[in-house]
């Protein structure tokens, strides 16, 4: 793999940067934890976790600096905006082009940085929703530790018409390994764009 130099976004930012690489090595020993290798699958989005609306201004207006708004729509009772991105980031050595930005509602994150990626994991054809389900497990939770916390949800913003079922896959000590890798059948614009 080349060295790709480090997205305009962190020229000077070196502290940014350096939260990104931290995140970046998080998420991969996640994946090596639940066998998910990161070149097979479609790698969404990046999404950015913080705690004060004075905080999500400051990253909407530096991730703008870099981007458009995709989408700033209402999920779940707060307001998540979608940045798609002119130039990616490299996660991996995957590009992305979306970041995920939800402003803050009534939780408190243990770090206000990088949070999760969101992988596309697609329906087979005539998949049923539980047999995704059921694969998206055999998939990377068969052998499944108690080092590891699972969440299935179904996040669905207003006038969304496709079913965006998500696997959240964390480690369950937050303090040690923050991160999370969610599993979808959709990308995000296939989500936005469907009408």
């Amino acid at each position: 793999m080349s060295f790709r130099f480090p997205h305009k976004m962190f020229e000077k930012q070196t502290a940014l940067f350096a939260d990104f690489q931290d995140f970046e090595q998080k998420i991969q020993a996640l994946a090596q934890q639940i066998n998910l290798d990161l070149n097979q699958y479609e790698i969404d989005h990046l999404s950015l976790r913080v705690n004060s609306v004075q905080r999500a201004c400051a990253w909407l207006a530096l991730l703008l600096n870099y981007g458009t708004v995709l989408s700033d729509n209402q999920v779940n009772g707060r307001v998540i905006y979608l940045i798609a991105l002119a130039e990616p980031l490299y996660l991996a050595g995957r590009p992305i082009d979306i970041v995920e930005l939800p402003f803050p509602k009534d939780k408190a994150y243990p770090k206000e940085t990088w949070e999760h990626i969101e992988v596309v994991v697609p329906f087979l054809l005539d998949e049923t929703a539980t047999a995704w389900l059921a694969r998206i497990k055999n998939l990377f939770l068969r052998n499944q530790s108690a080092e590891l916390k699972v969440k299935t949800s179904e996040p669905k913003a207003d006038g969304e018409k496709l079913t965006n079922l998500s696997v959240a896959i964390s480690f369950a000590d937050k303090h040690c390994n923050h991160v999370c890798i969610k599993v979808h059948p959709y990308s995000i614009k296939q989500i936005v764009n469907a009408v």
